[in-house]
């Protein structure tokens, strides 16, 4: 019996050490890195703007122009290649202030109320102040640029005169200045949440 036993133990052994390895897997192919065009970065723009431009309104040539002479990041060109339309002020973020502006006032000049808006919320997700309560005046006015139940004129009005008024320079103001710029801010943040709150929507 004891014999039968080893015999046994020898034959599974021998079995399992005879089994055909598997075959080694192949090396994963590497994936080349796609580097997209200013044509691509336009068209993106084109699509992620559509719903809030006229329909005669085109930007493609004019967008590319300028993705092309101001020479664009990579970064810039792939995120607006592949953007949203919640994307536009994301993507605006990684262009220089100058290329930035250039791009704004294609999409926004002289165009609907809308469109002007969208422009606005892009400015202003770029727009840092320096002063705590400049900065949260300027967070809240975007905010508030997408409350429907304000009416759409005046929500244009709002946006385009924060993002003008407060990309003046405001660094290395005196310390009296800076005071009395939060003072206001402080004051136009009130107003402002209270605005929003009238109109039905949070502040």
């Amino acid at each position: 019996m004891r014999q039968l036993l080893v015999i046994v133990v020898v034959g599974v052994a021998g079995g399992c050490g005879s089994s055909a390895r598997k075959p080694a897997r192949a090396p994963p192919v590497p994936v080349a890195n796609v580097t997209r065009s200013c044509s691509e970065a336009a068209a993106g723009i084109d699509r992620g703007t559509r719903s809030v431009r006229p329909p005669d309104v085109e930007v493609l040539v004019t967008v590319r122009g300028h993705c092309v002479d101001d020479t664009w990041s990579t970064e810039a060109i792939e995120c607006f290649a592949t953007m949203h339309e919640d994307d536009l002020g994301k993507c605006a973020g990684e262009l220089a202030e100058s290329s930035r502006e250039r791009l704004f006032a294609a999409l926004g000049g002289g165009y609907d109320d809308r469109t002007a808006i969208v422009v606005a919320q892009a400015r202003l997700v770029n727009l840092k102040v320096g002063i705590v309560e400049c900065d949260r005046f300027v967070t809240t006015v975007a905010r508030a640029l997408g409350c429907e139940q304000m009416p759409l004129e005046q929500r244009a009005q709002l946006g385009n005169e924060t993002a003008d008024f407060w990309s003046l320079p405001t660094k290395n103001l005196p310390a009296d200045a800076s005071r009395r710029m939060s003072e206001v801010c402080g004051k136009s943040l009130t107003f402002l949440q209270q605005q929003v709150t009238d109109a039905g929507c949070m502040p």
